[in-house]
């Protein structure tokens, strides 16, 4: 009895079949888990990237029209301002040097009047005297007699003058005729 007895150690204990098994797939199953979560992850990723790549090309081909219509601006100014200067050349008159704007108004309002001369005699060759003094009426409401005349300070041309009598002669010879 002097002798203690000295504790045996204990046996370690083994794993069993089944505890094993159990980690095994606990591992595998943490491991699919882990697999699953990457993978969305980069499917969400990728998707962002996409949608980003989108917008960027998007905003590229917004930013290349910018650009264009840029450029078309500027070549029709560059049309715009060789045509003007075309004007001031072809007009050369002071009133053209020192007012562009008017000159052009002036022969706007010309080529206005020609045509409305053109339409009331395209009436009144096709016997349709109604619309006729309609284009008339409105050619004098809009113009003025004595402008159309000649007899104002900012008169039309001569070559005008000529046609607008001649119309009035015509119209009112309808009307004589009518009466």
């Amino acid at each position: 009895m002097e002798e203690k007895k000295k504790p045996e150690p204990k046996p370690e204990k083994k794993l069993s079949r089944t505890t094993l098994t159990f980690y095994i797939v606990g591992l595998f199953s943490v491991a699919i888990a882990l697999i699953l979560i990457s993978y969305v992850a980069q499917a969400r990723a990728d998707r962002q990237l996409d949608t980003l790549t989108d917008q960027l090309n998007e905003q590229q081909t917004v930013a290349q029209g910018a650009t264009q219509k840029v450029e078309d601006l500027q070549a029709q100014f560059d049309a715009q301002s060789a045509a003007l200067n075309k004007v001031r050349e072809v007009l050369d008159t002071e009133l053209a040097e020192t007012d562009v704007v008017g000159a052009t108004e002036q022969r706007m309002e010309e080529r206005d009047v020609y045509a409305l001369l053109a339409r009331i005699n395209a009436q009144l060759l096709a016997d349709n005297l109604s619309d006729a003094k309609q284009a008339y009426d409105e050619l004098v409401q809009k113009y003025g007699k004595d402008r159309l005349l000649g007899n104002t300070e900012d008169s039309f041309d001569a070559d005008i003058n000529k046609l607008f009598e001649a119309v009035q002669q015509q119209m009112d010879s309808q009307d004589s005729e009518e009466k």
